[in-house]
């Protein structure tokens, strides 16, 4: 008959419960011999709340919570005999999880991490300028050709594929602010509160 085992899961940084477990059991397999078998079935029990990368040689099995408090205190060989160890939960057997390290990247890694944004230079700003100009002038609800800002964009990897947008109140709304801090200059009585905005917020249609 498989015989029950009691364990309680340590973590090695703080030497308390692991994630705020408490003592738990299992059965042993039929065919389990050595503390070998015993922590990959507690492995197989519990590696769900364990990291990841952990694997079950990576658990170190202790008869008891003495013996792990013990100053040099060894874990038990993989091949040990399990005999009557873990009879019960006050002397469950001590499995310490290890203290996972996290290998600090170097800043240069981090750098490569960061996509540079593209820039791309306007062959004819003038003419660009009239065109984005004139769009607080398109009428709403009506499909129009843009083939200046259809270039631009579509250098950037964006853009309709036909070289027309169809016009809605909230994109008029929307370049209207945009056109009104770009091209205003600011008066004493009438401040342009839009200008020198470094950013462009774009979202997809409705937003």
């Amino acid at each position: 008959m498989a015989r029950k085992v009691w364990f309680q899961l340590v973590d090695a940084a703080t030497r308390g419960a692991y994630a705020d477990t408490t003592a738990d059991s299992l059965r042993l397999p039929e065919d389990a011999e050595d503390i070998g078998d015993l922590r990959d079935a507690v492995f197989t029990k519990v590696s769900r709340a364990l990291p990841a990368s952990l694997i079950a040689s990576n658990l170190r099995v202790y008869s008891n919570r003495a013996a792990y408090d013990e100053e040099n205190g060894q874990p038990l060989k993989a091949s040990a005999s399990v005999d009557d160890l873990g009879k019960d939960d006050d002397c469950a057997l001590i499995v310490e999880v290890p203290t996972q390290h996290l290998v600090p990247r170097t800043v240069a890694s981090v750098a490569e991490l960061i996509a540079i944004p593209r820039t791309t230079a306007l062959n004819e700003p003038e003419t660009y300028a009239e065109e984005c100009l004139s769009l607080t002038e398109w009428d709403v609800g009506v499909v129009h050709k843009i083939p200046l800002i259809w270039e631009f964009m579509s250098s950037l990897g964006g853009c309709t594929t036909s070289g027309e947008m169809f016009w809605r109140m909230e994109d008029k709304q929307v370049v209207s602010l945009m056109v009104d801090g770009w091209f205003r200059e600011s008066t004493r009585d009438r401040i342009n509160v839009h200008a020198n905005k470094k950013s462009i917020l774009m979202g997809s249609p409705g937003i």
